[in-house]
This record gives structure tokens, sequence and C-alpha cells, in this order.
């Protein structure tokens, strides 16, 4: 298959739901990675988190799409994607790699996280991950210095033991996590704040996290 000259970067989540920080961290991605398209793919069973028996990943999917579509900066540059929604079992990074793969694109970023990133090595066939793509890595949160030694060993050793090419991304990262989100609402607590202005309206109005 010819090969598609395109850089291509991924940027999968449960978005449960999808803030402000997912929002600021994809700009950055797609601004310091350089990239020509941006794939936001919601998953649908994630393999490394237990999501809730009240899931549904169809509204996910829709928030997200509401957050991407409200700033024009991703118009024409961002994809929210349904291909880990619509399909069965879960949602392995690997699989969406090489589907990416298939289609001929051989530059792709996976964006990663501090958490992803320790834990990389026990990820679904994470040596040919390593293969398929450049990893972006970003710090989730303001690190201690502790925090920041363990990335630097984890950085090392999988780019001496695994060939990992990894790219690092420097911003700011807002302060606030899905999981508090859905504690303040679930509270009756305003988060509007952390939340992009459809995603708010969204929630409030199908009455979700209550």
């Amino acid at each position: 298959m010819k090969k598609r000259q395109m850089k291509i970067g991924i940027f999968g989540g449960t978005f449960d739901p999808v803030h402000n920080g997912h929002v600021r961290a994809a700009s950055e991605f797609l601004r310091q990675a350089a990239l020509d398209r941006l794939y936001i793919i919601p998953d649908r069973i994630p393999p490394h988190k237990s999501i809730g028996a009240g899931d549904d990943p169809e509204m996910r999917l829709a928030m997200t799409r509401l957050a991407f579509s409200a700033s024009p900066e991703f118009s024409g540059r961002a994809v929210v994607s349904d291909m880990e929604v619509k399909s069965e079992g879960k949602s392995y990074t690997y699989l969406t790699l090489k589907r990416f793969a298939d289609m001929g694109f051989s530059d792709l970023y996976l964006y990663c996280g501090t958490d992803m990133l320790l834990t990389f090595d026990e990820w679904y066939r994470f040596e040919d991950i390593l293969t398929l793509c450049t990893v972006a890595y970003a710090a989730r949160e303001r690190q201690t210095e502790a925090m920041a030694l363990r990335v630097a060993e984890k950085k090392k050793l999988l780019t001496a033991l695994y060939g990992a090419k990894i790219l690092d991304i420097s911003f700011a990262p807002v302060e606030i996590s899905s999981s508090e989100i859905r504690q303040m609402l679930h509270e009756g607590r305003d988060a509007s704040a952390y939340l992009p202005r459809p995603v708010y309206e969204y929630i409030k109005e199908k009455n979700l996290y209550r």
C-alpha cells in the first residue's frame, strides 16, 4: 500500500466527561507536534481502567464531538472518530494504531500522559505500538522531583530496550480530572468552569452524573 505523507496524531481517552484539560492538551499536541491531522478517539471499553455500570459510550462520543466542534482551531485539522466506540470488546491502542498503519499512514504520534507512560510496558502489545508510532509525552500534573525521576527512568528504559521514539510536549496542564468533575456534578456543585460550554449544557440537559 502506498504510504500517506501526513503527520497523524492519536489522542485517545474515556472522556467521561471531556473537559477543558482535554481540549488544552489536544491543542498543544496539534501545535507542538506540528500535526497535519489529529484524531480524537473516545474508547468503548478502556483496558486499563474501570467504568461505571451505566456508562454510555455514545454519550461520551457526543460530548467529545461537542467539545471539539466548539473551538475554531480544530476546524479542518481534527476529527472526533467513532472507530473504537463502534468496535466490539476492549479498546486496545495497538489495534487502533494498526488500523491507521493499514490505511497507509506511517508517521503516527500517540499522545501519552504521565500515568500512561509509567505503565506503558504493561499495555497489550506495547512493543508493537512502539514500532508503529512516536510517543508524544506530556506531564499530566505538576510533578514532584520523585515523579520526574520515575518518568525519566521509564523513558530511558523504553528507549534503550525497545527503541521507543519519544517527543516531549511541554505546557501548563489544566489541574482537573474527569473523576473530580463527575464528583462535583454528583454533589450538585457547579463544574461549568472546567467544561466546554456545549458539553456543560449537554450534561445539564441529559441530567448526567447525578
